[in-house]
């Protein structure tokens, strides 16, 4: 089945333009689309109690390029109480390049929302101060109308940039307007710059590259053992499914290359 073929694609789901921004960004640069096995590409269940049943869909897509980028995959989730987004990039450790990961959840009285270029090594190891002013103007300009949510934990913030955007809004018409432009305007800007900074990037030293697979993995294993969407995705979809879409396809090692 293809994305474009289902309600993900459709205006009514949340996050729509915002996975077909990622899909036609990744196109220009030359990725094709990564087959993931169809038992974990789409699912359909119900949930709630036997008087209020609900319906809820799942897509997950996934996209490849030759020499830049091991794996991109965006998990999407539609549901009369939920609706998420998230899309991860790993980027080949060829190149000293950060992560880049959006997670959007729209929850039953909540939005939260998270854009970054999540660090693999430590910041001063992988981004330029360059790179560091442009991320730190987009998110001044998106923290200008979006409140900043509540600090992370030490634990969880080392795998997050300066450049993070971390918001929580309430489900109320007004947060409608600001994730339709003011998110939308930031996101489209961070996927340029990292997709930019991604293709222009020189390839590293073997033993760098060493250090970068190993971040990745770090990362990746930390993301898979303490992944905080696994209770509702248990909720949604049972556990046998939840386990297997992360361990082989969200937060899967197989991908560092």
């Amino acid at each position: 089945m293809l994305i474009q073929n289902t309600i993900f694609y459709c205006d009514q789901w949340r996050w729509a333009k915002f996975i077909k921004y990622l899909i036609i960004q990744l196109s220009k640069y030359q990725c094709v689309e990564y087959k993931i096995p169809s038992y974990l590409s789409y699912k359909e269940s119900t949930y709630g109690s036997k008087v209020s049943k609900k319906n809820v869909n799942l897509f997950t897509w996934g996209a490849t390029h030759q020499n830049r980028i091991n794996f991109a995959r965006a998990v999407c989730i539609d549901s009369p109480n939920y609706s998420v987004l998230n899309f991860l990039i790993i980027p080949n450790t060829k190149y000293n390049i950060p992560f880049l990961g959006v997670d959007f959840v729209s929850l039953p009285k909540s939005h939260l929302l998270v854009i970054d270029f999540q660090p693999s090594l430590k910041v001063e190891n992988q981004f330029t101060n360059e790179l560091l002013e442009q991320l730190g103007e987009l998110k001044k300009n998106c923290h200008s109308s979006l409140p900043v949510a509540e600090k992370m934990s030490a634990n969880v913030s080392r795998f997050f940039s300066p450049g993070l955007i971390w918001s929580r809004l309430p489900k109320q018409p007004y947060s409608d307007y600001l994730i339709e432009n003011q998110l939308y305007n930031t996101f489209t800007e961070y996927v340029k710059l990292y997709l930019k900074t991604l293709f222009e990037s020189e390839e590293v030293n073997l033993d760098l590259q060493q250090k970068l697979i190993n971040g990745q993995n770090n990362y990746l294993n930390y993301r898979r053992d303490n992944d905080p969407a696994r209770p509702m995705l248990s909720n949604l979809f049972g556990n046998d499914f939840t386990e297997s879409l992360i361990n082989k396809v969200l937060f899967s090692t197989n991908k560092v290359l």
